[in-house]
């Protein structure tokens, strides 16, 4: 009898089945359950690189895993963006890339390995460094003065620059325009020697960013003559703007942006994009930012859209100074 109840007893039809929510991506839930690489592609000890180990150290507490750099140098930036662009979209590689990597290369290549609009997740926009022009001691003082030069010395102007298609390369292009020199391109391999001949006399001048000039100008080994933005910098509080020195069309910042792989989780990007806002807003990274000139975008203007919206803007920008340069793709 027993039996037959529990047979019976299992027969019977069964009632609705509740409903059990579906679970989400455990990938989502658990992340970050490892250390997390912060991709830079440029060779340590540059200002793309002491951005990185600055953001690291604050991203590390708000994340809870350690954010070990590393830098993967070459090309003007390329190889490293592409290997960003390959990485595993899981959260664990990240990336930071700056105006040359992520809108200024396609003006230069007729086929990059990555599509800067199209292969990454736009995270933050983390800081701006300031470009300055500068001469060769001896040659000029001031914009006005450089511009007398080159009138008397028609196309023999040199620009020293860090390779090809680099930030500097792109600053040089522009000055040259402004100031009407139709200069010699000299390339080098890095800012370093191309800035070292410059102070030496070897080249007439420089565009490079605000980090690697302002100790030598600060030094007396170069003339900084005009700074590429609409104030003037607090470390070199006598050199003009390039408004104030007549070229108000000298206009070049290297903004710097956090990137993840596309297809990266939405969840995940979220909580990267905040962590990298929140370590902006640390006001000792603040201060060490501003020992490097680099300047911090306001919350508003950091996020993930605005920092595409940038991406959007640039590439064209330099597309088109790059051909009325006359400057022909690799």
């Amino acid at each position: 009898m027993k039996r037959r109840t529990l047979l019976g007893a299992a027969a019977l039809p069964l009632g609705p089945l509740p409903l059990v929510p579906l679970a989400r991506p455990a990938l989502a839930q658990s992340w970050p359950s490892r250390p997390i690489t912060l991709s830079v592609p440029f060779a340590a000890g540059g200002p793309t690189d002491v951005m990185a180990r600055l953001l690291a150290q604050r991203l590390a507490v708000s994340l809870g895993q350690s954010v070990p750099v590393e830098n993967l140098g070459g090309a003007g930036g390329i190889v490293g963006t592409e290997k960003l662009s390959r990485a595993r979209p899981d959260g664990y590689t990240i990336g930071l890339g700056h105006m040359g990597t992520h809108a200024a290369n396609p003006a230069f290549y007729k086929s990059l390995p990555y599509n800067p609009l199209t292969d990454f997740e736009p995270l933050c926009s983390v800081g701006t460094n300031p470009m300055i022009a500068a001469a060769r001691p001896g040659l000029a003082k001031t914009v006005a003065e450089l511009r007398d030069w080159v009138a008397k010395n028609p196309g023999q102007l040199t620009l020293a620059n860090a390779g090809t298609g680099s930030v500097s390369f792109l600053g040089g292009l522009l000055f040259d325009r402004v100031i009407s020199a139709r200069s010699t391109m000299v390339p080098y391999r890095g800012a370093a020697p191309a800035l070292q001949d410059t102070m030496n006399g070897v080249t007439d001048a420089i565009v490079d960013q605000a980090v690697t000039v302002i100790p030598q100008a600060r030094g007396g080994t170069i003339q900084a003559l005009a700074v590429a933005m609409p104030q003037r910098l607090p470390q070199l509080p006598d050199v003009p703007t390039a408004a104030e020195a007549g070229i108000p069309d000298f206009s070049i910042a290297v903004w710097n942006g956090a990137y993840a792989p596309k297809g990266t989780p939405e969840p995940i990007l979220a909580k990267l994009a905040e962590a990298f806002s929140a370590a902006l807003d640390d006001e000792a990274l603040s201060k060490q930012f501003t020992e490097y000139a680099v300047l911090i975008p306001p919350r508003a203007e950091r996020g993930r859209e605005p920092l595409r919206r940038l991406m959007q803007a640039e590439v064209p920008r330099w597309e088109k100074l790059a051909r009325d340069a006359g400057v022909e793709k690799q």
